[in-house]
């Protein structure tokens, strides 16, 4: 082989380790990027089905670790959610983050009634809309019964909706 030739060949596999040690990372970083951004359906254990009164809601926080496109954060409050009991057993949850502008939605026992402090929304125990100028009543969220150690858990599948809009969107 001539000395110029083998310097050519040479330089080719050099450039090419150089791009393969280069072009690794970086998409192993996009990848991980698209992979955060699937929305994924996560079940939450909240409370013993015996420790929910029968017609009274109950607020409970979501505690998880939240991770956007660049950020890992330890783990904390992510959100919350209402459950209530009705007398047959039957289960209901809703997302306590307000359809209209997305503020925390109280519960009003007096008053039997949910009630967003910033714009004066009022909500029927049902989650439907009594006033205010949300488009949407509170967002109802899937549950289900878990047996764990011989006592029923209720399980809530949370998710974030987009606030301000007629319709049901969830974001993800």
């Amino acid at each position: 082989m001539r000395r110029r030739k083998f310097l050519k060949y040479c330089t080719g596999v050099l450039g090419a380790v150089y791009a393969t040690v280069l072009a690794v990372p970086g998409l192993g970083f996009l990848l991980s990027t698209l992979k955060r951004g699937q929305l994924k359906e996560q079940k939450y254990q909240l409370a013993k089905l015996d420790d929910l009164e029968p017609g009274v809601p109950q607020r409970f926080s979501i505690i998880d670790q939240r991770v956007d496109a660049w950020t890992k954060y330890p783990s904390g409050p992510i959100g919350s959610v209402w459950l209530t009991k009705a007398q047959d057993g039957t289960i209901t949850a809703f997302s306590s983050t307000c359809p209209h502008l997305g503020c925390v939605i109280d519960y009003v026992p007096g008053d039997e009634e949910f009630f967003c402090p910033c714009h004066a929304a009022t909500f029927q125990p049902d989650g439907g809309t009594v006033s205010g100028p949300q488009l949407r009543g509170m967002d109802e969220l899937k549950t289900s019964l878990k047996k764990v150690r011989g006592e029923q858990w209720v399980e809530v599948e949370y998710q974030k909706f987009e606030p301000g809009i007629a319709e049901k969107k969830a974001l993800g």
